[in-house]
């Protein structure tokens, strides 16, 4: 007997219930307050990079500066995430 194939909503649903406890378990925080701020901290990076473009920085530390930015806190999930698997 086959079973079904687990849709990619209950994938994300495992995984997001996975790092929830993880981030209870370690630091006294929830998902959604993680969520809110990785979402900041994306956003002041890009903010950060344009603002830094219009003052006529060297694009590569730009560059830098945003992809730091915006990837840290996927890293950083990520790293939350597999550390208790």
């Amino acid at each position: 007997m086959s079973t079904s194939k687990p849709t990619l909503r209950d994938e994300l649903a495992e995984y997001n219930d996975h790092l929830d406890d993880c981030l209870r378990s370690r630091f006294s925080m929830s998902l959604k307050t993680f969520k809110t701020i990785k979402a900041t901290t994306q956003l002041v990076g890009a903010a950060a990079g344009i603002y830094a473009m219009t003052l006529q920085a060297d694009p590569l530390a730009v560059l830098t500066l945003v992809t730091v930015m915006v990837s840290g806190p996927e890293v950083l999930e990520l790293l939350i995430n597999q550390e208790q698997q």
